[in-house]
């Protein structure tokens, strides 16, 4: 097939595409799964080899999403998240959360307060300054390890309804799913179970 990606995020008048299928110097097109490209300023479709941006390399790890919030992009892959800044012409790698990737895009989203995310490990809120684990609250579990292994036993997604400042999380993003929920308030910082 021809060439694309399965992510995109645009910040500063540039587009960030990750997990890239394109043709390279040779006229081959390579699946280039940890690799993210951006745009030229104003040039929202044109991404030329040399603006690659590569995280972490030969990784075996793939991007599934990409957000910005706050100066910074966050690169989701299957089993951690790289925070990359990019205030400046050149992007950097700030910080790497191990054990906070996500399975499928369905599993991040953005809100007033940050980008949210939920995986089989917890449900986390980046707020522009720190990963917060939403399942903790004054340096102790609100939601048992073993209660939430068995809601996110399939492939949980994320939602925000952003009249109610709530986070509502499903415990499947298929019809397999039995239409569990749990729902955060951002503003109590309490979880419902529904």
């Amino acid at each position: 097939d021809g060439e694309g990606f399965k992510t995109a995020v645009v910040t500063n008048r540039q587009v960030y595409i990750g997990h890239v299928r394109r043709e390279n110097e040779d006229g081959q097109v390579v699946v280039e799964g940890d690799a993210m490209y951006k745009s030229i300023v104003n040039k929202f479709d044109t991404f030329p080899l040399a603006n690659k941006i590569e995280a972490s390399v030969g990784d075996g790890d793939e991007i599934v999403k990409l957000e910005e919030y706050a100066d910074r992009i966050l690169q989701f892959k299957k089993n951690k998240m790289h925070l990359i800044n990019v205030s400046q012409d050149i992007e950097f790698l700030e910080d790497t959360f191990m054990h906070k990737g996500v399975s499928h895009p369905a599993a991040v989203c953005k809100t007033d307060f940050g980008i949210a995310w939920v995986n089989k490990l917890g449900c986390y809120l980046y707020d522009g300054q720190k990963v917060n684990n939403l399942l903790e609250k004054g340096g102790r579990q609100i939601i048992k390890e073993s209660l939430w292994a068995t809601f996110t036993t399939n492939e949980p997604m994320v939602g925000y309804l952003p009249k109610k400042r709530q986070l509502i999380v499903v415990d499947d993003n298929s019809a397999t799913g039995t239409g569990n929920i749990f729902l955060y308030d951002m503003v109590t910082q309490s979880w419902t179970e529904g």
